[in-house]
């Protein structure tokens, strides 16, 4: 038995990040899976997600979580558990696959700006739970 979690993109343990520009399509779970929230301050622009979750059907095109705090000084220069928001912007997610989320925050992901995406399909365009916003 085992559990498949590959994404085009997938983010653990690293801040400041820019994901822009890219065209993502047919894999098995989300396009882009941030795995934590550490630091933040990451930018998600500008690209194409299409064809995701053909063999989990699960979340979306985009997929996060933020299961425990991390110290990091990203925010403001000084140590803090509270991360930078993260910019998630002008992107085109196309939940053809599972049609669940194009954007799904979930356990507890916070500090997300979404904002001027084109989100196709799926039963709600974006997913916040869990404490998330």
């Amino acid at each position: 038995h085992y559990e498949k979690q590959s994404s085009f993109w997938f983010q653990g343990k690293v801040a400041a990040s820019v994901i822009k520009y890219n065209v993502f399509f047919n894999g098995p779970r989300a396009g882009i899976n941030f795995n934590d929230g550490l630091g933040g301050g990451d930018l998600v622009e500008g690209n194409l997600v299409f064809s995701t979750c053909r063999e989990s059907s699960d979340h979306g095109p985009f997929n996060s979580w933020d299961r425990q705090p991390f110290l990091s000084s990203q925010r403001t220069g000084q140590p803090s558990v509270q991360m930078a928001w993260r910019e998630l912007s002008h992107n085109f997610f196309i939940d053809n696959y599972n049609l669940q989320e194009g954007v799904d925050n979930d356990d507890g992901s916070a500090y997300y700006h979404t904002h001027d995406n084109f989100l196709v399909s799926g039963n709600q365009g974006m997913k916040n739970d869990f404490g998330g916003h």
